[in-house]
Parts: C-alpha cells; structure tokens; sequence
C-alpha cells in the first residue's frame, strides 16, 4: 500500500474478478466500501468479464436467477444449476491449462464455484479475496448498506468516506461526468483520481491483451501478480 499521509477511501461496486485497475485502486487505499445497495445493471461488470483463450478474448459470465429489473446488488441470486458452473470452469480450463500457475490457481476458483453460493454478491467477494491474497493487498472490506445512508450520488460518497473515518476518497476517471466535487470540497474530502497504466506481464495465445479480468494474471503469474500490479501505481490528487 502506497502511503500518502491520508486515510483513503475506495467505494465501488462488487464487480467479478475485475481487471488489474479495480486492484490498483486498493493498492493506495485504506478502506474498501462495496457498494450492494445500488442497482444491478445487467450489462455491467457484476457478473461477467473478459478472459483470454487460444482464439482470442472470451467472456466469463456467472448465470443468474430472473429478477426484478430494479433490483439491487445485494438481492441478485446465482442461477441453481450446476451446468453453467461447469461451463465456466471447462473454459477456464481450455484458456489457462499451459499456463505456468494453473495447478495452484484452478483449484481455488474451482473451490469457490462449487462452494454453494447463493448470492452473486457472496461469490464476487470470495474471487475479491483470493484476488487479494495472490496481490498481497490487506485492507478491510464493508458494505454500503452497514452505514444506513439514504442519500445519492455524491453526498453518500462523502457521507460513507466520513462514517469510515476517511479523509479522502479515491476514484476513477469514468467518474467525472457525474462526481461533484464541489460537494466533497465543502466537506472538507479530498478527492484523488485514479491515473492507471495498466502493465504489462507474459501471456499465453499471442500479442499482449491489456484489462482482462484478473484470473488471467493469476493463471499467469501466480504469486508474482503482486509485482505486475506494484509496477503501476500511478494517482492523481
């Protein structure tokens, strides 16, 4: 972790074994909110990403139960049928069996696919946390919903980083068309933008292919994900 004098806040949604910037953000972070209580958008990043395989890159998507189309994070529900896990791992097997860490790595995801989560958020934080281990990052984890904040957009950012103790709040650059940052600026919150440069590492099936999901730098490098990800930690105040 990166030490800026600050007690830094990330909050983001629970996405699916993210690529290397969501890890990025932690790296320089001292507090990681999960954001569960806002709406699942069903072409996002909660439940689907992209890895690599012998024919270029392939999605990885959890299979999820019909809900209501309003319905939040926290409440989305893992389909019950285990021909989809299996699916999943078949293709991870089929992209990351030459891969220099697949005996160490496969095993782990495998675990957490045939564990029984019910909910995806559960899922998405087991694959979080053994992303963690393989990165060394060591930060404690919360959820919107603990703090009973009612309001929106970016006075709850301000009012969560406030509950935690924070004093500054790191973000991406996919926030500033909607970030007010005048409001964290009466609030006495200091705002940091992300300014990541994604690196570069040895891959299997040809040229390099930047932001895929992080399975593919564990399969890859194994305990040596931490050094990739250590080679970039580049943020804006």
């Amino acid at each position: 972790m990166a030490s800026t004098g600050r007690k830094v806040v990330c909050i983001h949604q629970p996405d699916f074994a993210p690529h290397l910037g969501f890890f990025h953000r932690l790296l320089i972070s001292h507090h990681f909110v999960l954001l569960d209580d806002v709406q699942f958008i069903r072409r996002g990043w909660q439940h689907r990403d992209r890895i690599k395989g012998p024919h270029g890159a392939a999605w990885l998507t959890l299979s999820l139960r019909k809900g209501n189309y309003h319905q939040l994070i926290r409440d989305v529900v893992l389909l019950n049928d285990s021909r989809w896990i299996s699916g999943n791992l078949n293709l991870l097997r089929e992209c990351y069996r030459k891969s220099r860490h697949f005996d160490e790595v496969f095993p782990q995801v495998e675990a957490i696919y045939r564990s029984g989560h019910y909910r995806m958020i559960d899922f998405n934080r087991a694959l979080l946390e053994l992303a963690f281990k393989f990165l060394d990052i060591s930060i404690p984890i919360t959820y919107a919903s603990q703090y009973g904040i009612k309001v929106r957009s970016s006075e709850r950012l301000v009012l969560l980083v406030d509950a935690i103790g924070g004093d500054t709040y790191l973000t991406g650059p996919g926030s500033r068309d909607y970030l007010d940052e005048e409001i964290f600026q009466k609030s006495g919150v200091k705002v940091m933008w992300q300014d990541f440069r994604h690196p570069t590492y040895r891959q299997l099936h040809g040229d390099f292919e930047p932001m895929l999901s992080c399975l593919d730098v564990l399969f890859n490098c194994g305990r040596g994900s931490a050094d990739v990800l250590r080679s970039t930690t580049d943020v804006r105040g």
